[in-house]
């Protein structure tokens, strides 16, 4: 089993999802977070389960409604998470953002 990294950028993330998804329904913030501790012990078990993306060892996994998706990259210290997004965006600000990972 694998280590779960975290890099601030994606705990900024699911900090700033969870409080929108709370002020717009109250508990909805706590089943997205749930989700998401369900998908990183997946992940720490299987750090291939991700689509492979870009033609680069980064990863997505979707969760939450299949409206969310968190991006990783499996290294040798473990399944590094870089980025949760919600998908209803335009792509290329997602990816602009990860162009770096």
């Amino acid at each position: 089993m694998k280590e779960v990294v975290w890099t601030l950028a994606a705990e900024a993330d699911v900090q700033e999802i969870y409080e929108r998804l709370e002020l717009r329904e109250e508990g909805s913030g706590d089943a997205f977070y749930a989700d998401v501790l369900h998908v990183t012990r997946l992940l720490a078990q299987f750090p291939e389960l991700g689509t492979s993306l870009y033609h680069r060892r980064l990863r997505r996994v979707l969760l939450h409604n299949r409206h969310y998706g968190l991006f990783y990259v499996s290294e040798a210290r473990g399944v590094v998470l870089h980025a949760l997004f919600d998908l209803r965006q335009d792509p290329a600000m997602i990816e602009r953002r990860l162009r770096d990972v």
